[in-house]
Order: structure tokens, then C-alpha cells, then sequence
């Protein structure tokens, strides 16, 4: 489950690690991915008025990009659990 609070604490080591993202079940149009040394989420965007990804920073800040690095694999399947929160606005976070 994202918060606002949360970040990157090294973009560098995130975008050279091997990551495999899975649905959050908490949040819909969101993944989680894991490194060794940090949690990273990235949110699926409205395409197209929205970039087709995009990971949180934190402070306010994204990455978008339409291709993820060439470590990280996205696993989507069809629809997120019913009990997954709905989608806000990017840039929106529930409480």
C-alpha cells in the first residue's frame, strides 16, 4: 500500500536492480517491487492522457517512462482484487 511518505532512497540502485513488480493488493493501478535495500511502487497510468508508468519518488516527485528498465519485469494480469482501494488522480494518495 503506497503512502505519500514514501520514497526512493536510491534511484540509481532502483534503476539497476533486477525487480519484479506485482499488483499491490491494497491499491488498484498499482505495483510493488522490492530490492534489497528499499520498496518501490509504480502506478499505471491513464494512457493516453497519462505517461504509461510511473514510479513514485516521493517529496511530489515521479519517474515517468513507457518502457521500464531493462531489470525490471511488470507482471499484469487481468483486474486488481475487489478489496483493493480505487484509483485516485495522480498524485492523489488515500489516507
Amino acid at each position: 500500500m503506497v503512502k505519500r511518505s514514501d520514497r526512493v532512497t536510491d534511484l540509481e540502485a532502483a534503476l539497476a536492480a533486477t525487480v519484479t513488480f506485482t499488483k499491490d493488493p491494497d491499491d488498484s493501478y498499482w505495483m510493488i517491487g522490492h530490492t534489497p535495500d528499499q520498496t518501490l511502487y509504480v502506478r499505471m497510468g491513464n494512457f493516453p492522457e497519462e505517461d504509461m508508468w510511473s514510479l513514485w519518488l516521493g517529496d511530489d516527485r515521479w519517474m515517468d517512462f513507457t518502457t521500464p528498465p531493462a531489470g525490471w519485469t511488470l507482471k499484469l494480469t487481468p483486474g486488481w482484487p475487489d478489496t483493493a482501494r480505487p484509483r485516485l488522480p495522480k498524485g492523489e494518495f488515500h489516507s
